[in-house]
């Protein structure tokens, strides 16, 4: 029983033993088993940092275990198909580029929140200044353009066509939204030269007008006149009457050339010689209009919407008050029978927009609105919209027509902020 007994606790030794170095076997094989497996791990850890930063081909074991081996060559055939799509996207790049480096207009792209993504060198030309990637649009030199380049991203318009004067040249802008909401793309003519050849013939257009209209006036003066010396000559006895009949003809006829003349001298007034803007309250001037246009008898629905109850811009108040009356006018010559007018202010520029439900200007027309030639109408001399188109230009700011046959039209007034003036 002794003998038994020990051989039983030698064997429980044995056992115990056994299993001890058994555990501690398994436990030196999982640390084996993982460092073999963290191996692969972390290089393939690696090489996928290394990929992301640009690396095309980043280093991998030579002699993977068999387990990963799978693996790695998936990765290198990910790695490579990346870096063939990089290097497609880089050679795209280069050839919009170098397109962009050759094409007449400016061109510059920017991200949905505004900033640059690509610019070519006509783009810097006609801005004056370098404009690099990463550049805010808020930082171009224009704050016209950059307030309608962030108005655009803020709006739905998919395209929207504009003009702005930036450094004495007149620029014919386009901006045109990007796919998937990815920005949008601004393109820049240089219309000035085109503008100047434009302006020399319509001055000679606008030349026979002036002839034409100062002779509609002076043929009913000559013939008032000539009544009225052969109503003297006869000794009729209605003279008085006859005189004061054709003195108000005539002097009616002498206010129409006075008007044609302050006209023609109002829009040949050069910038220069014009007074400065200063800070304008809208509101007030365009409430006025309101309420003035609401006296007319003619049954036109007048409404102003203005979010704020004041709102300073750089302009003149009694030439801004002008422009607005001829642009009401204008709507109410066209038949309109409802006027919006509305005031807002947004990224350093206040906007008067006026929308009437009027008869709305043939597209064959719409580009030779804002030319210096006359109307048809005999009440008036036709200058307005030049003269207005002139007038804001002097303060910085811009006006654009967009009109639809029978739908309306909608003038856009654009000006700078008092707040925002340099």
């Amino acid at each position: 029983e002794e003998s038994l007994d020990r051989r039983r606790r030698d064997l429980g030794i044995l056992v115990l033993f056994l299993t001890a170095m058994g555990a501690l076997a398994a436990l030196g094989l999982s640390g084996l088993a993982a460092r073999q497996l963290a191996r692969p791990v972390g290089e393939l850890r690696g090489a996928a940092l290394a990929i992301a930063a640009g690396e095309r081909e980043p280093p991998l074991g030579v002699q993977p275990t068999v387990e990963f081996r799978p693996v790695y060559s998936a990765f290198r055939r990910m790695a490579a198909d990346l870096g063939e799509s990089r290097e497609a996207l880089v050679e795209a790049r280069r050839r919009t580029e170098a397109v962009l480096r050759t094409v007449a207009s400016g061109v510059v792209a920017v991200d949905a929140n505004g900033v640059v993504t690509l610019a070519n060198p006509r783009a810097e030309a006609l801005l004056d200044r370098p404009v690099a990637a990463g550049t805010p649009a808020s930082a171009l030199g224009a704050p016209l353009l950059a307030a309608r380049v962030a108005e655009f991203l803020a709006s739905s318009d998919e395209d929207v066509a504009f003009e702005a004067e930036i450094g004495g040249r007149q620029l014919r802008c386009h901006l045109t939204r990007l796919a998937r909401g990815a920005g949008a793309v601004l393109t820049m003519d240089d219309v000035t030269d085109l503008a100047h050849a434009q302006r020399v013939l319509a001055w000679g257009e606008m030349a026979r007008q002036v002839a034409h209209e100062i002779k509609n006036p002076l043929t009913p003066i000559r013939l008032g006149i000539q009544h009225l010396r052969r109503a003297f000559g006869a000794g009729r006895a209605d003279f008085p009457r006859i005189l004061d009949q054709n003195a108000t003809r005539i002097l009616a006829e002498i206010d129409r050339l006075d008007e044609i003349a302050r006209s023609f001298s109002r829009y040949g007034t050069a910038p220069a010689d014009q007074p400065p803007p200063e800070p304008t309250d809208v509101v007030p001037i365009v409430k006025g209009i309101v309420e003035l246009e609401r006296l007319g008898e003619d049954g036109v629905d007048f409404t102003l919407d203005a979010r704020e109850s004041e709102t300073l811009a750089m302009a003149r108040a009694g030439e801004l008050r002008d422009v607005l009356v001829n642009v009401a006018e204008n709507a109410r010559l066209a038949r309109a029978r409802r006027v919006e007018i509305e005031v807002a202010r947004s990224n350093g520029a206040v906007r008067i927009a006026v929308r009437d439900d009027g008869e709305g200007i043939a597209d064959d027309v719409l580009p030779r609105i804002f030319e210096p030639h006359f109307s048809t109408r005999t009440s008036g001399s036709g200058l307005g919209l030049a003269i207005s188109r002139r007038l804001i230009d002097g303060w910085g700011g811009s006006i654009s027509v967009e009109s639809e046959r029978g739908r309306g039209t909608t003038v856009l007034i654009t000006l700078r902020a008092a707040g925002a003036a340099e």
